[in-house]
């Protein structure tokens, strides 16, 4: 049984749970839904996050807020994905995942010979992962020993498998995108760029300025350019494989009781509206750290930063930039996937070294291979607890690959960013940075060294750089106002427990 939030077939009827005069009108029923669960009967959710560290952390991160509010959690790895783990803790059993159960169900794939591509990841996924995750379910189903019976799964939403084992053994699903609201919108838009013949493009669509052709017509998102959109649907293949996924998992999430974004309400409203008529209920419940500060008992300790990632974390960076003025280091990290040649690498040592600030760089070692860093004034680390470090008050700004988790770590911090975008949604977000959040700027693609340079002086000293500051500062406290109890983030983490995991208990 799949449980439906909204009455009616038309799906205009659909509520959004997002916005302020929904909240309002909706108060009086959900008083008291905001602090924890009263009901004697405790929900089992069941989450299954894509197999990066971008989409797990997330994750982890609502499955404690959903913990700290009275539900049981079971977090679900794929193998290898959980293989990579262990050996990231020197192969230990997992660590503390912030007192969720794990399970692992088994994906077909080695460590010696893992998914080269994206694509063959995915349908590696949707080929081996159906029928075990299925057979989990009925056994969870049953009740074990310390847990109730799974009441809901929430999948993520590239992993549309989740769903239809749920939906094959009887299981209310709902849909966790853990990206941002403006990057579902544009997802949602390639059936309508095929449509309109906006792609496939043609052979020189890189230089040709087609890249460049607004699109008026896609909700909440007004003067948005086919360059903004997520790259994936940049191709001259009408058959590419990845849009028509997209378009596969975004008609799943379609048909879901209810879609979680870890986004709040008035950072990305008019995206979240124009949202709200074309999906389910929609329950923006972020940033999630910050509702984890709230939700949790004054007590309870943070899992370590590092338990999802399959990288070490450096633990000098700290002590580095203790010794820094407030404001004055140049943060880069480029995230846990994004591939750069070695040239553009290059470029990026060359323009640090001029800007003239102190930076530190997170260079994961499959990159730090590509390019010799000189120079004094730097510190290169293959990795770090990145809230950490844009929380210091030495950090000034942020270089960023424009990864959702980077950018709401960033605004949480009152750090400004300089976009470098790289794939998937990130030139989505890139392109709200700019436009509609004001909090940062852009680095060209095929910026040199000097360009660079300039750039990150301007942000850091510069006008532009100021105004950027002040208003990320302004976003910083509207999250800390959405996380705290009666913030729209908060109170819908409560309409989600009632309205959607107790449902029919």
């Amino acid at each position: 049984m799949i449980i439906s939030l909204y009455t009616g077939n038309c799906h205009r009827q659909r509520t959004c749970f997002c916005c302020r005069g929904v909240q309002e009108e909706a108060a009086a029923s959900s008083a008291g839904m905001g602090s924890s669960t009263t009901a004697a009967a405790k929900p089992h959710v069941v989450l299954v996050p894509f197999p990066a560290h971008g989409h797990v952390a997330p994750h982890v991160q609502l499955g404690r807020v959903l913990r700290a509010r009275g539900a049981h959690v079971t977090l679900v790895h794929t193998e290898l994905h959980h293989r990579r783990l262990l050996l990231a803790r020197g192969g230990e059993a997992p660590a503390d995942e912030g007192g969720l159960d794990v399970e692992v169900i088994p994906d077909g794939l080695s460590l010696d010979d893992p998914p080269r591509t994206l694509r063959a990841h995915h349908e590696a996924m949707e080929r081996n992962c159906l029928e075990p995750l299925k057979a989990l379910l009925r056994d969870m189903l049953r009740g074990r020993p310390g847990a109730p019976p799974v009441t809901c799964v929430v999948a993520d939403t590239p992993m549309p498998f989740a769903a239809a084992a749920a939906r094959a053994v009887g299981v209310p699903d709902v849909q966790f995108f853990t990206a941002s609201a403006c990057g579902l919108i544009c997802y949602l838009q390639f059936p309508e760029l095929l449509a309109r013949g906006a792609i496939p493009l043609k052979p020189g669509y890189e230089s040709d300025g087609s890249l460049d052709a607004p699109l008026e017509w896609v909700p909440g998102m007004k003067g948005v350019r086919l360059r903004d959109m997520p790259t994936f649907c940049h191709t001259t293949d009408a058959d590419e494989w990845l849009v028509h996924f997209h378009i596969h998992q975004t008609r799943m999430a379609a048909t879901s009781g209810a879609i979680i974004l870890n986004t709040f309400y008035d950072m990305e409203k008019d995206v979240v509206d124009a949202l709200a008529p074309l999906l389910p209920p929609l329950y923006t419940v972020g940033p999630l750290a910050g509702v984890i500060a709230a939700s949790s008992p004054p007590s309870s300790s943070p899992p370590a930063s590092g338990a999802t990632s399959l990288l070490q974390e450096d633990r000098e960076c700290m002590a580095w930039l203790d010794g820094k003025a407030a404001r004055s280091v140049v943060y880069l990290s480029f995230g846990s996937h994004a591939s750069m040649k070695g040239a553009r690498l290059r470029e990026f040592a060359a323009g640090l070294a001029r800007c003239g600030s102190p930076y530190l760089w997170v260079l994961r070692p499959d990159m730090a291979a590509e390019v010799e860093v000189a120079g004094e004034g730097g510190l290169v680390v293959p990795w770090c607890a990145q809230e950490a470090v844009l929380a210091h008050p030495a950090v000034g700004l942020f270089v960023t690959h424009c990864g959702w988790n980077s950018i709401l770590e960033s605004v949480a911090a009152g750090v400004p960013v300089l976009g470098y975008p790289v794939l998937s949604e990130q030139t989505t977000n890139c392109r709200q940075v700019c436009t509609a959040w004001g909090i940062g700027g852009e680095l060209p693609q095929e910026a040199g060294s000097e360009e660079i340079a300039a750039l990150v002086r301007e942000m850091m000293t510069g006008k532009k750089g100021m105004e950027a500051r002040d208003k990320t500062l302004e976003w910083k406290r509207l999250a800390e106002a959405s996380a705290k109890e009666g913030g729209s983030s908060y109170e819908n983490i409560g309409r989600l427990m009632e309205n959607v995991l107790l449902k029919g208990l």
